[in-house]
């Protein structure tokens, strides 16, 4: 069996190493002449968004035998609203390098493989593959496979400002503001690489590429941030829904999946799950669509989290920290095993189709009137 992998990313790569454990060879190929990102960060893996997993770690390495050490775990979770801070302690996920370092979490996941074949600097067209190959697994990490098949629905779009800074930073510590001063029913969020270097992040949406730096100095102004900045740089960010996943002999996964969840931006866990059921569809004959059921269904419950945000003012967000670090509510959240992702969702999916009935009878009496 002959299966071509289009880009050597988290999906791309768990999907080469569960098709080894069933004996099939594949080619990776990988646009770039390195594997990982161009720019060194870390990403944070929240116990809280893969209920009823307990330990993503532990999950990985039991369930599908991968192996990738944290570069530290997650004991604090620091909120800001414009008027609000609210500060958790316990255990509540992990750190992950990444960028072309020897300890990134892709290097480290590339390590595991042995019979998987890769080409660097070899740009491929799934279309092109698919005469060639037997199956071809989309792993790209962007949308323009699944929108040129007709398969994608945009959820959320806009640009990230990233910045690296040095300072001292709790290395076991995620910091994260809203304030629709400068976010824009987004959020900015700190994520340390160490004790003297960490990673800040302006996720804006539905905004042009040219309004990041204006907004980016209000945060900085606002907030009072003074550390030093070596990088500067800028990325689209862009999740959405896609239906069908797998299209004759092509399998769309990972981000061109539509694996990145629409309200904080985690995907590297959902992008690993769809690479891994990618194999398991091609090994197995098994129904891709059924076997990945419940990321796309985690990432519904998302969007209504996310709609249910947009609609948010200053005073909301002031409201919602003081709930969220009450010692009661604290617990519910983070010290359960609760899916709150899914319960949430469920219930925000209720408010949200009450609002837009409310919004359409209101539009309606409207043009009556």
């Amino acid at each position: 069996m002959r299966v071509a992998i289009i880009g050597a990313g988290f999906a791309g790569l768990s999907c080469a190493h569960e098709l080894e454990k069933f004996g099939i060879k594949p080619v990776i190929y990988e646009k770039n002449d390195y594997i990982g990102e161009q720019y060194e960060h870390t990403t944070a893996i929240l116990e809280l968004t893969d209920r009823p997993i307990n330990d993503i770690k532990k999950y990985l390495e039991k369930r599908f035998d991968i192996y990738i050490q944290p570069t530290n775990t997650i004991n604090t979770l620091i909120h800001n609203s414009p008027n609000r801070q609210s500060i958790m302690k316990g255990e509540f996920g992990y750190f992950y390098s990444r960028g072309r370092m020897s300890n990134s979490s892709k290097k480290q996941l590339y390590s595991g493989l042995k019979h998987t074949k890769l080409i660097l600097s070899k740009a491929v067209h799934y279309k092109t593959l698919s005469k060639k190959y037997d199956y071809v697994v989309v792993a790209t990490g962007n949308s323009n496979a699944a929108e040129e098949l007709g398969c994608w629905q945009d959820r959320f779009v806009g640009f990230e400002k990233v910045a690296i800074v040095t300072g001292n930073f709790d290395p076991n510590a995620i910091i994260m503001w809203i304030n629709n001063d400068y976010a824009k029913n987004g959020y900015v969020y700190l994520a340390p690489l160490n004790e003297k270097k960490a990673y800040i992040v302006l996720v804006l949406p539905c905004a042009i590429e040219k309004q990041l730096d204006y907004y980016w100095q209000i945060f900085l102004d606002t907030e009072n941030i003074n550390y030093t900045i070596v990088e500067e740089y800028n990325l689209k960010h862009k999740a959405g829904y896609v239906y069908p996943h797998q299209v004759e002999n092509i399998y769309l996964t990972g981000a061109a999946g539509g694996a990145v969840d629409p309200f904080l931006g985690f995907g590297q866990i959902n992008s690993m799950k769809t690479g891994i059921a990618a194999a398991q569809s091609i090994a197995k004959g098994k129904d891709y669509e059924k076997l990945i059921k419940h990321i796309t269904q985690k990432n519904d419950y998302s969007y209504e989290f996310r709609k249910a945000f947009n609609r948010l003012s200053n005073k909301d967000y002031d409201k919602l920290i003081t709930f969220i670090g009450l010692p009661g509510i604290k617990r519910l959240i983070y010290d359960t095993k609760i899916d709150v992702l899914k319960l949430g969702g469920r219930y925000f999916s209720i408010l949200n189709k009450r609002y837009e009935q409310q919004k359409n009878n209101n539009e309606e009496f409207s043009s009556k009137c």
